[in-house]
C-alpha cells in the first residue's frame, strides 16, 4: 500500500489517512445492534468518567464513535463532541505523523487481519489487541499511551463490528521508543495469553522536537553551555533549561547525555 505523504497540508494528509483506516474494513451494511443498554446506563457513564484510562466505544462498520468518556477533556484536552463530529478522522489526528504511518501502515492491518482469521473460528471477541504511541494532546504536547481494544460486539457473520477501546497514560514508565504491539487470546479460563507480537522502531526525533530546541541541541552537541546556548541565542539562560528540561521529556531521557546519543543515533546531529 503506497505510504502516504505527510508533505501535503495537515487537513488533506489525515483525510487521506482517515481514508486508509477504511480499505481495512471490509464493507457491510450498519446494523441496528449497537450496545445502547450498555452506554445508555448513568451507572456506565459515570464509572467511565473517573476512569483512569478514556474509554471508547467504535463502530467500525460506520466509522463512528458511540461513546466516549468524559474523561477524554481531563487527560488530553479534546472534547466528546471532537470524536463524535470527526470520527475516524479525529483518530489518526491524534497520533504524531511518524508514529501515524506505523499505525497505518502496520498495526492496524495486523490487527483487522487477526479480526478476520478470528471470525472464521467464532473467536474474534477473545481477542485483546494492544499497542503503545505518543498521542498529541490538545495543547500541543505529547506523551505516551496504551491503547487496548477488545471486540465488544460481532456481527451475523462472526466478524467484529463493535469495538471497545482503553487509553492508558504510560508515559512515566516508558524508557524507549519502541512501539510495541501484541494480539492476546482469552483461554477457557478467561486468562489472556500472547499469540503475537512485534515491536517497530519510531527514531524520527526530528518530528518531535522544535526548530528552537534543535538548534540547541546542535549546540549542546558542540560543548557549549547553557550559559553560552543562551548568549548565542540571544534568549536567558531560564529559556535554554525550559528548552533542555522539555526535549528530555520529549525524548523520554534523563540525562543530557542520552538525548545527546538518541540525537546522534538519528542524525539530527
Amino acid at each position: 500500500m503506497k505510504s502516504i505523504q505527510a508533505t501535503k497540508s495537515n487537513l488533506e494528509y489525515y483525510k487521506q489517512a482517515g481514508k486508509v483506516i477504511g480499505q481495512y474494513i471490509p464493507a457491510r451494511n450498519p446494523q441496528n445492534n449497537k450496545p445502547y443498554n450498555l452506554i445508555d446506563l448513568p451507572q456506565f457513564r459515570s464509572l467511565t468518567a473517573y476512569f483512569p484510562s478514556i474509554v471508547c466505544i467504535i463502530d467500525i462498520i460506520s466509522k463512528e464513535y458511540i461513546y466516549v468518556s468524559k474523561n477524554l477533556f481531563d487527560v488530553l484536552g479534546y472534547t466528546q463532541d471532537d470524536f463524535y463530529k470527526e470520527g475516524f478522522l479525529k483518530t489518526v489526528k491524534i497520533f504524531p505523523t511518524d508514529q501515524l504511518e506505523i499505525v497505518l501502515h502496520k498495526i492496524f492491518p495486523l490487527m483487522f487481519e487477526a479480526f478476520e482469521e478470528h471470525s472464521h473460528t467464532d473467536t474474534v471477541d477473545d481477542l485483546k489487541i494492544s499497542y503503545c504511541t505518543l498521542v498529541n494532546h490538545n495543547e500541543g504536547h505529547q506523551r505516551w499511551y496504551l491503547h487496548q481494544i477488545t471486540v465488544l460486539m460481532k456481527d451475523e457473520n462472526n466478524k467484529a463490528h463493535i469495538l471497545i477501546k482503553q487509553v492508558t497514560d504510560i508515559h512515566n514508565y516508558k524508557d524507549n521508543d519502541s512501539i510495541i504491539f501484541t494480539i492476546e487470546q482469552k483461554d477457557k479460563q478467561g486468562l489472556y495469553h500472547t499469540i503475537f507480537k512485534k515491536s517497530f522502531q519510531n527514531d524520527n526525533i526530528e518530528h518531535v522536537l522544535s526548530d528552537r530546541e534543535i538548534e540547541v541541541l546542535h549546540l549542546m552537541g558542540q560543548g557549549y553551555t547553557s550559559k553560552e546556548i543562551a548568549n548565542s541565542l540571544f534568549v536567558s539562560e531560564h529559556t535554554i533549561y525550559k528548552h533542555r528540561k522539555n526535549m528530555l521529556k520529549k525524548m523520554n531521557v534523563k540525562r543530557s547525555g542520552d538525548l545527546l546519543k538518541k540525537a546522534m543515533a538519528s542524525g539530527i546531529i
